[in-house]
């Protein structure tokens, strides 16, 4: 009798949720975690033979399944319970951190792309005369350690830091200054990037690189843009205790008027900040208008000085502060811009340039190589 009741609880529980997935509307888009979903695949007999549909239709089911960010979200739960210290390639730190890995890296690669950050500064030396730096921005892993879970595999962020100034003249390691901050909010707790406060201090590290004074916070107007932004590092561990993070921008005090102009004409805009961004997941991108090919910014600064920047991402919130010491920059993302940036560095009369990334995503990039063009 016991077992009869059991067999039938489960078969009520078995066609309950098998009509709550059917009648949950399919979704395209998942907001948590920032991508498309698996549609319905459309039948083939071609298909069916080389396994692509069964493949499809599994897919479209996980995806689909109803509540599923929720099953997520309490799955990660009972792993934190039972002792788990990470998630979907992110440490559950100390203080709420949600702090990304960085546990192997490819070195071949790596010194392949210090190589071409080498060549392009060499020939920017010969060619036009002028300096070329590099920031390689260390993970939380390095400037937040104290908050990685004990024994954290993880790459030796700082012999990477030391090849790197080994080999490229102008390499300004900002770790140090980070670290020193480390008990403030220079990285955000759910995402990967750090905060407009920790590219403040790297700003003024690289200030100090090229001989110039510090600037002090009080040179900027803080205004917050979001205080209920949840990251990259959430939307892998879905962990949904976590608390948002809050997107800062820093508005240098004075600054006349900009324009901004995003790949040659195709939008031209007054601000740093694509404010539509702060209704989506992915507020981040507020900053720079994502991550666009090439974006041209006039200021109101009349010094003749022009900044090249070659960057990912974590450049785009640094973008802001470093608008106060140039008449113009241009920026570029070599993921999308492929054209010279020697050639187009000498046709415009840029006077510096700055190399700007992330240093897990520096090892791992493979479109530095347009550097040499």
């Amino acid at each position: 009798m016991h077992g009869k009741m059991t067999t039938s609880v489960f078969i009520l529980l078995l066609g309950t949720l098998s009509l709550v997935n059917l009648l949950t509307p399919v979704r395209s888009f998942s907001e948590n975690e920032n991508r498309y979903l698996q549609q319905l695949p459309e039948f083939s007999t071609n298909a069916l033979m080389d396994g692509s549909y069964t493949a499809d239709i599994d897919k479209f089911v996980t995806d689909q399944f109803a509540f599923r960010d929720s099953w997520v979200g309490l799955k990660t739960l009972g792993e934190v319970a039972l002792g788990k210290e990470s998630s979907g390639g992110v440490y559950f730190g100390g203080d709420g951190y949600l702090i990304e890995m960085f546990d192997t890296v490819n070195m071949s690669r790596y010194e392949q792309n210090l190589g071409h950050v080498a060549y392009f500064a060499d020939q920017a030396g010969e060619r036009m005369g002028i300096p070329v730096h590099t920031v390689l921005a260390p993970t939380a892993a390095l400037a937040l350690a104290d908050n990685l879970p004990r024994f954290a595999p993880e790459v030796d962020q700082r012999e990477l830091l030391c090849l790197a100034e080994e080999q490229l003249p102008g390499f300004v390691d900002v770790s140090g200054t980070l670290a020193a901050h480390s008990d403030e909010y220079i990285y955000y707790k759910t995402d990967h990037h750090w905060t407009t406060l920790g590219a403040f201090y790297a700003y003024n590290h690289w200030r100090e690189a090229r001989g110039l004074s510090p600037r002090p916070l009080e040179d900027f107007t803080k205004e917050i843009l979001s205080d209920s932004f949840y990251g990259t590092n959430y939307t892998k561990a879905s962990l949904y205790t976590a608390k948002p993070d809050t997107i800062t921008a820093f508005h240098a005090k004075g600054q006349e008027p900009l324009q901004v102009d995003y790949n040659m004409g195709e939008t031209v805009t007054d601000t740093l900040y694509a404010v539509e961004f702060l209704e989506q997941k992915d507020k981040y991108s507020v900053f720079l208008n994502a991550n666009q090919p090439i974006t041209h910014i006039t200021t109101g600064n009349r010094n003749g000085k022009k900044l090249m920047v070659v960057k990912d991402s974590y450049a785009n919130s640094f973008i802001q502060m470093a608008v106060a010491d140039y008449e113009e920059l241009y920026v570029v993302d070599l993921r999308y811009y492929k054209t010279s940036v020697l050639d187009f560095m000498e046709e415009r009369g840029v006077t510096e340039a700055l190399v700007l990334y992330n240093l897990k995503g520096f090892a791992a990039d493979v479109n530095l190589y347009y550097l040499t063009r």
